[in-house]
């Protein structure tokens, strides 16, 4: 797991400001590879690397590394890399190193981009073929690393991070009014858009190639074209999937370091650890709780069940508000852009914790995308019921009726009062609707009222309604979970857990996104998946004898932390300095009603608002470090 970052021009490279470039963005990179670096450079190509040593920890593994006639530099880990090494050993390659890097050269030498399917892993990777004078850009399936590029004629920069891109540009980018609004929309900004205009994502599961001038992006991964026949027998698909699990858990496991589990109170990351054991692992397992936060917010309990039952060497990770929030700055520090999603401070601490007993960790992440784990989902199921009602009765009792309960995360009936809240507000429409509605942080009329001047809008229900069609002929479930795959995985849960244990040096492996699983998850009918009261369905059937029985049983909760409680207590300043109307005036981005609003009705207790603060705060830190609007 590594940094990289690199610059191509084709009319020819300057040594400097080139080579000062570079190193600025090398040094950005620092906490992404702290065990080593390096850079390449000739006429026309500038590579840089930062290095996390996991596999073949000596020089061997060094990068930018060139061999196979080509140069590379690569971030991530290939887990199938030996199998690939023998196969292209026995047709004649040879090698030097025992590094996976290496493969990729010696195999993109041998089979060009048909070697991206034949990976098993995760990466992004930029390889420069001199005798073609072609850069190509790869990202994994899933794009569980990033990859962010600024092409202009003949030259293209790219880098994991956009604040080490910029280096390489020479000077920050304007905002991109429309990422902007879609963060603001969503709470992160999704791909292939950045917040920096000019500024895109290599797509996840795509491929681009640059070469006199012109880029190309092409799609080299569609789990819905790539899925099998849709199983008509759930006990083969649980057999099948119990095997490809377990393969995916054990393949993670190849390091030349040591290996833990992150570990909460819910199935997911219980069943990878309880893999990980069975495979003959002794494993350290981890979790985070907070001190004096409400039980809502509590993982420790239902963890430890999990790791006696495993027989684990656990660890907990207990944190007080003030540790907390002493850690804001790194937190955001870390984010290469800005990223609302308030549990990225959950996975900031666990990061930092663990990472002297370990570099690399295994999580449960996928499984909610892949299987129907989240609370919307069952909302999905009695969406159906609430529109059988009559309109009358919903529009006129119910929605009025619901609209007046207090919410909030501190007492069980609070939250009762806004998941209620949630539903009744976007069960009404159709699937796209219900979809976006629930994957929204503020609609449509809240954030003409936001924003100082007339944005053109991204519809959400417009990217919602292409990534369910692209689904293919499937059922609503699985057209619901290709879209939050492709939205909400790729762009919120899968940024948050590199950009965060990155920032700490630790790498982190997701078995359920191994291809295998993912194939066959997507090959199942939808209500294998979800059932009343069951998300996750097939994953409580199959490995029912794996875990405690009350595990099973426990209402599914998400990594959060006690955001309304802290900005209405320590962070009350920081939320005053992030609506302060003569500093919005100062940027001239945002009209300072309504956040005024939000900040007033949180105080109040009569909605909560904490996540649009929290989404303001988080953009404030971001503009800050740029000085967006500064006096």
């Amino acid at each position: 797991m590594c940094g990289i970052a690199g610059l191509v021009d084709l009319g020819g490279l300057a040594p400097e400001p080139t080579a000062g470039r570079l190193s600025a963005a090398v040094a950005r990179l620092r906490p992404r590879g702290p065990d080593g670096e390096g850079t390449w450079r000739d006429a026309h190509v500038a590579f840089g690397h930062t290095r996390l040593a996991i596999i073949d920890l000596g020089p061997g593994g060094a990068q930018p590394m060139q061999g196979h006639g080509r140069v590379i530099t690569f971030n991530g880990e290939i887990y199938n890399y030996r199998h690939l090494r023998r196969e292209l050993e026995a047709a004649g390659h040879h090698f030097t190193t025992r590094s996976d890097t290496e493969v990729i050269l010696a195999g993109w030498r041998a089979w060009g981009p048909a070697l991206l399917p034949r990976l098993t892993g995760m990466f992004a990777f930029a390889l420069w073929d001199p005798a073609a004078r072609e850069l190509v850009l790869a990202r994994d399936r899933f794009g569980k690393k990033p990859l962010l590029f600024h092409h202009a004629g003949e030259r293209l920069a790219f880098a994991s991070d956009l604040v080490a891109l910029e280096h390489l540009l020479g000077s920050a980018q304007p905002i991109d009014h429309q990422a902007l609004r879609l963060l603001f929309t969503l709470r992160y900004v999704p791909e292939p858009r950045a917040i920096a205009a000019g500024v895109a994502k290599v797509p996840a599961g795509h491929l681009a190639r640059f070469r006199a001038g012109s880029l190309v992006i092409e799609r080299w991964f569609d789990l819905g074209a790539e899925r099998g026949a849709t199983y008509g027998d759930e006990g083969q698909a649980g057999r099948d999937l119990v095997a490809a699990f377990d393969a995916a858990v054990a393949d993670r496991l190849v390091a030349d370091v040591p290996v833990g589990a992150f570990l909460s109170g819910g199935i997911d990351s219980a069943l990878v650890a309880a893999a990980a054991v069975r495979a003959g692992k002794s494993l350290s397992t981890f979790t985070v709780g907070f001190a004096g936060a409400p039980d809502y917010y509590e993982e420790r309990p239902a963890a430890r069940v999990v790791a006696e039952a495993l027989g684990t060497d656990h660890h907990e990770v207990v944190v007080d508000a003030g540790q907390a929030l002493a850690s804001l700055d790194s937190v955001f520090d870390g984010l290469d852009e800005p990223f609302a999603d308030s549990s990225a401070v959950n996975v900031h601490l666990l990061a930092r914790a663990v990472r002297p007993s370990v570099k690399v960790v295994l999580t449960g992440d996928g499984a909610d995308e892949l299987f129907a784990g989240y609370r919307k989902h069952q909302g999905e199921l009695w969406a159906g019921c609430y529109q059988r009602l009559p309109a009358t009765l919903r529009h006129r009792l119910i929605e009025p009726l619901v609209a007046r309960l207090p919410e909030g995360k501190s007492h069980p009936l609070l939250e009762a009062g806004r998941r209620l809240r949630r539903f009744t507000t976007h069960a009404g429409g159709d699937a796209v609707c219900r979809q976006a509605g629930w994957a929204r942080l503020l609609p449509e009329t809240d954030l003409e009222r936001l924003f100082a001047a007339p944005v053109p809008g991204i519809s959400v229900e417009g990217m919602i309604a292409d990534l369910r069609a692209a689904a293919g002929d499937v059922d609503s479930v699985n057209r619901m979970l290709a879209a939050d795959i492709g939205l909400g995985l790729v762009g919120d849960m899968l940024v948050k857990v590199d950009r965060m244990s990155m920032a700490s040096g630790l790498e982190v492996r997701c078995p359920f996104l191994d291809q295998r699983v993912a194939l066959i998850a997507a090959a199942m009918p939808g209500a294998y998946k979800l059932a009343p009261g069951a998300g996750k369905r097939i994953l409580r059937r199959a490995f029912a004898d794996r875990l405690p029985a009350a595990t099973f049983r426990r209402p599914k909760r998400g990594l959060e932390v006690p955001i309304a409680t802290w900005l209405q207590g320590p962070l009350a300043e920081r939320v005053r300095a992030a609506i302060d109307p003569v500093r919005l005036a100062r940027q001239g981005l945002f009209r300072p009603e309504l956040p005024a609003v939000w900040w007033r009705d949180l105080c109040s207790g009569v909605r909560d608002t904490a996540e649009p603060l929290w989404t303001l705060i988080a953009f404030q830190a971001w503009a800050e470090r740029r000085g967006v609007g500064a006096a």
